[in-house]
């Protein structure tokens, strides 16, 4: 998810940087402001533990997580017709679900499309058609998130361990939380919001979630997405002050 720009090609609609047009929005309204995750495109939903996300921001540029590929271009606004110019991303190769997924995405990003806000639903649809993305806003400035409570039979106290890493030049707040037999492990990546509870290891601790492996040793950790295949490498962290 972190990982920088890789020299494989895709067969997404992904523009290289260099083409990107700059297409300011003169004044964004402020509900629509933030982070928004994907849960239905078409009609159809989205794949669980594949967030595909949009951030839209107050300078009239927007950018995320398109499944695969990050990605980041700039907006007009007209009233309540919103236009996304040509996005930037990165150019790696996922499973073939994943990239489905992105291609749709960005494909329905590439028409001008109404917006309407209703609660924390934004959805955005072709003019005088049905909505193409319905997005929920995931943003920490909405309620500050749910509070999830857990008893743990046999645990007599719970310690807690918030631990900073700089990943390829970003920033991973992790969070390391054991109550007798349970050991979680909590990651922020950029917006998103990771639970991983500890899987067996050789050497080090080892978590799973979702999509991605956490694999601590030392001051050190390294961060897998399982959507890259058994190849992926993982990307290098290591613990800040």
């Amino acid at each position: 998810m972190l990982q920088a720009l890789t020299a494989a090609s895709c067969a997404c609609v992904l523009i290289e940087l260099a083409s990107m047009r700059t297409v300011a929005a003169e004044k964004v309204p402020e509900q629509l402001v933030g982070s928004w995750l994907a849960e239905d495109m078409g009609g159809r939903g989205v794949i669980d533990d594949l967030q595909t996300t949009l951030e839209i921001r107050e300078d009239g540029t927007y950018g995320g997580m398109a499944g695969c590929n990050h990605f980041t271009g700039a907006f007009s606004l007209s009233g309540a017709t919103i236009s996304f110019g040509f996005a930037a991303a990165t150019r790696k190769m996922c499973v073939p679900a994943a990239m489905d997924q992105e291609r749709k995405f960005l494909n329905a990003l590439g028409d001008e499309l109404s917006w309407k806000i209703e609660g924390s639903k934004l959805t955005l649809a072709r003019p005088n058609g049905p909505p193409v993305i319905r997005l929920t806003f995931m943003d920490s400035r909405a309620s500050g998130g749910a509070e999830l409570k857990l008893r743990i039979p046999g645990a007599d106290a719970v310690e807690r361990q918030i631990v900073r890493y700089q990943c390829a030049g970003k920033t991973v707040q992790a969070e390391y939380i054991n109550a007798g037999p349970v050991s979680l492990a909590t990651l922020a990546i950029e917006g998103t919001f990771i639970v991983a509870s500890n899987v067996i290891s050789g050497s080090g601790a080892r978590y799973a979630g979702g999509q991605y492996v956490w694999w601590t040793k030392g001051d050190e950790a390294r961060l897998f997405d399982t959507m890259e295949g058994e190849e992926d490498p993982g990307i290098l962290c290591r613990k800040t002050e």
